[in-house]
């Protein structure tokens, strides 16, 4: 194993999460926000750790081309490392930070934030534990969306600061989104359009990280593609950062709920997610969510080739039709609950969920929790499609369901005629079978993992209904689930084990389940 290479690799990563977390940094000093040291000595202490490491390790004799074993094991690692160091802020935050005497004007002058009374509810302390800090964190990285911190107690809309501020200071809550961003096109891509400089492969760190069946090329050289993927992807941030300024949204609001939608994340820095936002931001949102839901590489070529082939890939066929028939069913449910919504709104609302819980953003214009049976279930089940492969959505991904449903057909149809040749189609194009028996893998080990976390859940102690829906919301990377793990909750009340078993879901389904799961098979240590 490439020892020194896959440190190499490390080291650049914590480089880039302690020069990316330096903008929080500027952001709490201009600030004087009390979270200013929390984020500066974890952004010093990669910088740090990673310069070292790097100037350790840069030059060697040894050969620096990975394998396919270097790749999963350095992937995983990688977001070990990432998870952990974006951890390192909420909890030093809470450990650092000192009370404000709105929140608890009886505390004396200077106490730590962990030392106040848990009737404060001050959000600090939802990341006095390192498991609550790390949940925050992983869910972050893997644009999950799914916090600890108690919906309407951490923006300002209950109990704001003595100064007016947010109760969680906005260099924590611009970093809170940028891991997110991060996380939505892959902290190794990013990584590899930088290692191909130095001359390390990053084939196999392409495999195993980018979302859907295939990492796909762009071009003939791995580390170009990566660089075009993240072109893109910043090119369409900064157009949904334009368009939410347009709609009357400070800078700092447009910033953050970019970077969390663009990577299908869903944190806000809203208490409510977007259900008081104008029906302007939410169709802005909706398109948004729409566009990263689908596959980059389609984006790609409209923007750089001048090529319009949406209409002509399968998936995004498919993906479009999920989204129509589903908003469809949804407001003929909610019409039928006789709201108090209008056509045009019930359809804003409809298109907003199905949009949202597809792609696996996780946003709420409304609490869809007190929605009708019928309703809750169809998004329980698009939490569970996720987008379409090269997105930055999680979930199965569309491609999988259609391949899959393909296969169960021709398997139908081989009973009827023995000696039909049926190969699987998406769209025009054929799928090897390879390729649809790599895809039968992924969803049935996504179902076994799916089963067994909920068992888990139900066995610490949670009701079936927030133990199905929080696995269904970690495992696809949505976010908010039902019951007591909704859109208006958080995972707070989660027992402690639990969420350690959430934290693998998410990672697992970021990483498309075999990446993490081929690490525990004895095999794959064998040489």
């Amino acid at each position: 194993m490439q020892t020194r290479t896959i440190l190499y690799i490390l080291s650049v990563i914590l480089i880039l999460l302690g020069g990316v977390m330096a903008v929080p940094v500027l952001l709490a000093l201009l600030d004087r926000g009390p979270d200013l040291l929390a984020l500066a000595l974890t952004s010093g202490s990669a910088l740090v750790l990673g310069v070292t490491g790097w100037l350790a390790t840069r030059r060697t004799r040894e050969r620096r081309w990975l394998s396919y074993r270097d790749g999963y094991v350095t992937t995983v690692a990688g977001w070990l490392l990432a998870s952990g160091t974006g951890a390192m802020p909420f909890f030093l935050y809470a450990h650092l930070g000192v009370a404000d005497p709105a929140w608890a004007p009886a505390a004396p002058p200077g106490t730590p934030l962990c030392a106040l009374p848990v009737e404060t509810l001050h959000p600090a302390r939802e990341f006095c534990s390192i498991t609550d800090a790390l949940f925050e964190s992983v869910s972050g990285f893997t644009t999950t969306g799914a916090s600890v911190i108690r919906a309407g107690l951490w923006d300002g809309l209950d109990r704001p600061t003595s100064d007016g501020r947010p109760a969680l200071p906005r260099g924590l809550l611009l970093w809170r989104s940028l891991i997110q961003w991060l996380g939505g096109m892959g902290i190794l891509v990013l990584a590899v359009s930088i290692l191909a400089l130095a001359g390390v492969g990053g084939l196999h760190l392409m495999n195993a990280e980018v979302p859907g069946p295939t990492a796909g090329r762009l071009s003939p050289r791995i580390a170009d593609t990566a660089r075009m993927l993240w072109k893109v992807y910043a090119i369409i941030s900064l157009a949904q950062v334009a368009a939410l300024l347009a709609g009357g949204m400070d800078l700092f609001n447009a910033v953050c709920h970019t970077c969390t939608t663009m990577a299908t994340g869903g944190f806000s820095t809203l208490a409510r997610s977007a259900t008081d936002m104008t029906p302007y931001t939410q169709w802005v949102l909706v398109l948004f969510m729409f566009v990263a839901g689908a596959n980059f590489a389609l984006h790609w070529a409209l923007l750089f080739r001048r090529s319009f082939s949406y209409h002509r890939d399968g998936e995004f066929r498919l993906y479009g039709a999920v989204v129509l028939v589903a908003t469809g069913f949804l407001v003929l449910s909610l019409l039928g609950l006789g709201h108090a919504w209008g056509f045009g709104e019930t359809l804003r609302h409809a298109c907003f969920q199905v949009v949202s819980i597809l792609t696996t953003t996780g946003y709420a214009s409304a609490d869809f929790a007190r929605w009708a049976p019928d309703a809750q279930l169809l998004l329980l089940l698009l939490m569970l499609i996720g987008g379409c492969a090269g997105s930055t959505g999680g979930g199965v991904k569309v491609i999988r369901l259609e391949v899959t449903l393909r296969t169960a057909l021709r398997e139908l149809l081989r009973l009827a005629q023995p000696r039909a040749v049926s190969p699987i189609r998406s769209g025009h194009q054929v799928v090897k079978e390879s390729m649809v028996s790599e895809m039968l893998a992924v969803v049935i080990l996504f179902g076994a993992l799916f089963v067994l976390s909920s068992l888990l859940l139900a066995g610490l102690g949670m009701d079936v209904l927030s133990a199905v829906s929080a696995v269904a919301a970690c495992i696809g990377n949505v976010g908010p689930g039902l019951g007591d793990v909704g859109p208006m909750a958080s995972f707070h009340g989660v027992p402690a084990a639990g969420k350690w078993v959430l934290m693998f879901d998410m990672i697992a389904g970021r990483l498309e389940i075999l990446t993490v799961l081929v690490l525990l098979s004895p095999r794959f240590w064998i040489r």
